[in-house]
């Protein structure tokens, strides 16, 4: 498995799948999520207004960026609302994002740890807590499938 960290700007990251989390107290796509909102004219937001998708607790969007980007598809996980989550139930999480991966197929994943959900947490801790489940559970649903993981970095640099 290949795990590689990036700065790079959304539109130049190349993936099968580009997973971005939505907190179901955001009103509106945030960070990463509201850029890509953006580009995709309102997608998440239309998906919100029409009672489709809130960013409840494992609730999953798929989006086509038709060409926009240059990740074939976006999943956009829910997280529930912000005071329900913890450390227990981000590992919850990582496991269903990563089984979601592998119903899709593809090997060439970039993704955003939800980093704007726990502010108190240092990103290093969150990002390894997110990767701990997640990386097992691929593993675990397509044994040795050599996976390719982009790692947005945290919006700080930190």
């Amino acid at each position: 498995m290949e795990i590689r960290e990036t700065g790079d700007p959304l539109e130049e990251i190349g993936a099968d799948t580009l997973v971005l989390f939505h907190l179901e107290d955001e009103p509106s796509p945030r960070g990463r999520l509201g850029q890509v909102d953006w580009i995709l004219c309102g997608a998440v937001s239309r998906l919100r207004a029409r009672g489709k998708f809130a960013g409840e607790r494992g609730a999953t969007a798929l989006l086509s960026p038709n060409g926009k980007l240059k990740a074939e598809k976006v999943l956009v996980v829910g997280l529930g609302r912000q005071a329900d989550l913890s450390m227990v139930a981000l590992y919850r999480l990582s496991y269903q994002t990563a089984q979601t991966i592998l119903h899709l197929g593809g090997t060439r994943v970039a993704l955003e740890p939800p980093f704007r959900a726990f502010p108190r947490e240092a990103p290093i801790r969150m990002q390894q807590a997110f990767l701990e489940g997640f990386l097992a559970e691929l593993e675990r649903g397509r044994p040795g499938t050599p996976f390719s993981i982009t790692l947005l970095s945290h919006p700080n640099g930190g």
